[in-house]
């Protein structure tokens, strides 16, 4: 469904959003090849490493994804602003970091238990949190 519904969402990014849909159904396939469901596990390591990657990969662009974000609703930004964004996007990549090292973590351990209370909700805990942290420096930095 993801596939087919993606195609208009995300302009920017929606490539990337396909592309993880991708790995995931090839993770799921080899989960059935192999009758083994811990490769689906995985499913979040690799998702924070395509993130990692492409987040990465726009530092070295002229314009890094967060800046691209920030241009759609803002249209010019300053040059502080743009080394504002820059800065961000590295936050973003070591959260990826951070995050992805710790769901293989817990692939490593092999314990459901601890598998599914990190990448089920202590990751998104930290995701919200880079998030709302981010937007409350931002307000402070705009005033």
């Amino acid at each position: 469904m993801r596939l087919i519904t993606l195609p208009n969402l995300f302009s920017n990014i929606g490539w990337l959003a396909k592309v993880v849909t991708c790995f995931g159904l090839l993770l799921a396939l080899i989960s059935w090849i192999f009758n083994e469901f811990q490769f689906l596990l995985y499913y979040p390591v690799a998702t924070n490493l395509l993130f990692l990657i492409f987040f990465g990969y726009s530092l070295y662009q002229p314009q890094n994804i967060i800046e691209k974000f920030a241009r759609l609703k803002e249209g010019n930004l300053t040059p502080s602003t743009i080394k504002y964004t820059r800065k961000v996007t590295i936050c973003w990549c070591l959260l990826f970091i951070l995050n992805g090292s710790i769901a293989l973590i817990t692939c490593f351990i092999n314990d459901m238990y601890w598998w599914t209370i990190y990448n089920g909700l202590i990751s998104y805990i930290f995701t919200g949190l880079l998030m709302g942290g981010e937007w409350i420096v931002r307000q402070k930095l705009k005033h």
